[in-house]
């Protein structure tokens, strides 16, 4: 079978599930759903943007494993880790605010990080691997006390994000291995254990991200070094104006 996915081919898709899912949670929930006054919505119409809102959610969960697999390649590639750790954490730092003000109102809050700063953590804990790779219990410590961190931190995507990318490393090169842990581990972490958590839709849609991966055919695609860097917080900052104008509109 054809891989017919470049990098930047995953990386679009990727960015237009991401898309979907926050205008979802920023413009019709943030924006609309909590702002509209009771008399705009019949109850059909009001369950119908509920809807709309979840679907949104749903299908932004083809985005974030993409991400963590993404996030692997640059690493295995890169010409210079210092620099790639160094442009995640500029624009992880850069995006924080808004992203707290996008979700949250506010311009500063703990409530939850966002993802750059799990692609951040997950590069940091591949690169201390690769460094004490033939120890295999220091490794599993390693990936304990990143995923760790990543929870106590609330990073967006949390522990899942970071045991996501260390499968991804490890299993690089032993493709059956790389989906079934994948697909085990986002299982485990829908924490639905029973045979309806096998079919709920957010854990089928996650599961699908790995089908646009395994399309994967290893090239770079076009040039898009800093393409994500820019529109993650562009899009943020586009989305929820867009959400203030709603809100200021309807009120």
């Amino acid at each position: 079978m054809n891989k017919i996915f470049t990098g930047s081919t995953l990386k679009i898709l990727a960015v237009i599930s991401m898309l979907t899912d926050h205008f979802g949670q920023i413009i019709l929930k943030n924006g609309l759903a909590l702002n509209a006054p009771y008399s705009m919505f019949t109850d059909k119409q009001f369950k119908l943007l509920l809807s709309a809102i979840e679907i949104c959610h749903i299908l932004g969960r083809i985005a974030f494993p993409v991400f963590c697999f993404l996030v692997v390649e640059g690493f295995l590639h890169t010409h210079s880790l210092k620099k790639y750790l160094l442009h995640l954490g500029m624009f992880a730092i850069l995006s924080e605010p808004i992203y707290d003000l996008a979700f949250g109102g506010k311009i500063f809050s703990l409530s939850q990080q966002n993802v750059l700063f799990t692609l951040l953590l997950g590069v940091l804990v591949l690169a201390v691997i690769k460094n004490n790779c033939k120890n295999v219990a220091l490794c599993f410590a390693i990936v304990g006390i990143g995923a760790f961190i990543a929870y106590i931190c609330k990073l967006d995507g949390g522990y899942y994000g970071i045991c996501l990318i260390v499968i991804f490393y490890i299993f690089r090169n032993k493709s059956v291995y790389r989906y079934v842990a994948a697909i085990l581990l986002m299982y485990i972490c829908g924490m639905e254990f029973s045979l309806k958590g096998l079919i709920d839709p957010y854990f089928l849609t996650a599961v699908c991200s790995l089908v646009l991966i395994y399309f994967y055919n290893g090239k770079r695609g076009m040039k898009m070094k800093y393409f994500f860097y820019i529109f993650y917080p562009a899009h943020l900052v586009t989305l929820f104006v867009v959400s203030v104008w709603i809100a200021s509109g309807i009120k």
